[in-house]
């Protein structure tokens, strides 16, 4: 295990009931890119699962020492399963660009689950001329905006052609280093709860 530096440890030291301290980005995509003409949420699952080793941070999860006597440290996760990290959206028509800033708005406010490595993924579908989105959050004492760009460097592609990843040839280290190691249906109504043309092209994998 790695422990957390005293910077990372104050960041989720940070958080409140009305303060968050994750990362965040989105992109829209156009889903024509892709070999099958379509983005979804089972390919992006297989995606990310093949590619994860590429950021081991994503695979990791906060352990708190006994009494708070010690920064925390990470630790992998036993349980992991990517079902507690991709999410699917569909917008109500007409999926206007509105209605994905105030779906996204709701998402960003919702705190990370401690209980699990603390990053999210949600492929927000129903936009208006055949788009989709994808949002995508981190916890800030496990990336800051530069290493979570190279993490979605890494875990995506660039353009609409896949390129070939190596499998883990080892296994990944035990802590984030801050990093950067260069990684259910809802419905977007009322407050239920829930990079680029790179992605398309993995669309129909």
């Amino acid at each position: 295990m790695t422990q957390l530096t005293a910077l990372d440890a104050q960041f989720l030291s940070a958080e409140s009931a009305t303060t968050a301290a994750h990362v965040a980005g989105v992109a829209v995509l156009d889903p024509s890119c892709a070999p099958s003409g379509t983005i979804t949420r089972e390919r992006l699952a297989a995606l990310l699962l093949e590619r994860m080793h590429l950021s081991p941070a994503l695979s990791l999860r906060v352990t708190e020492v006994p009494f708070g006597l010690d920064h925390p440290y990470w630790a992998p996760d036993p349980d992991f399963s990517i079902d507690n990290h991709l999410f699917e959206t569909e917008l109500e028509a007409p999926g206007e660009d509105t209605q994905l800033a105030d779906t996204v708005a709701r998402l960003h406010a919702r705190h990370l689950n401690r209980d699990h490595p603390l990053w999210e993924m949600h492929l927000i579908t129903g936009l208006s001329g055949g788009r989709v989105a994808v949002y995508t959050k981190v916890h800030h004492a496990a990336i800051d905006g530069v290493s979570g760009a190279e993490t979605l460097a890494a875990l995506l592609d660039l353009s609409p052609e896949p390129r070939s990843v190596e499998p883990p040839s080892c296994p990944p280290p035990e802590g984030p280093a801050r990093a950067r190691h260069a990684g259910g249906r809802r419905r977007a109504h009322g407050d239920t709860p829930g990079a680029g043309g790179a992605l398309a092209g993995q669309g129909g994998r």
